[in-house]
């Protein structure tokens, strides 16, 4: 199955954090993410502070939906780092690979000609 596809576990307090063989597993089903710091890490160009500022607005959305929010900053103006971490559980979680899929994908259909 689509790691985009994947239903969000809602309540992952009780559950320990990804092993790091359960990330090297995972970490080919999200192209253009790496791991940095213990967190799920990838950086967008955007062509302009406004529209660095209306992409973290979409991640924003795309993360309310599901109750899964990364740490986001704007760097240089312009580039929008995103990180997934699942503090609850102080490391990685099937969830944040999950909607790094899910943004990835949303990216794809909107380079594509899409929303």
């Amino acid at each position: 199955m689509d790691l985009s596809s994947e239903p969000i576990r809602q309540d992952v307090a009780d559950t320990a954090p990804l092993t790091r063989r359960e990330i090297a597993d995972l970490l080919p089903g999200v192209p253009g993410w790496s791991l940095e710091d213990r967190r799920l890490v990838a950086r967008f160009a955007c062509k302009s502070f406004c529209d660095a500022v209306t992409f973290l607005q979409d991640v924003a959305r795309l993360s309310a939906q599901e109750s899964h929010y990364p740490d986001m900053s704007i760097r240089r103006g312009r580039t929008v780092d995103v990180a997934w971490y699942t503090y609850a559980i102080g490391g990685l979680s099937r969830n944040d690979f999950i909607m790094a899929a899910r943004l990835s994908e949303r990216l794809r259909y909107r380079q594509s000609g899409g929303l």
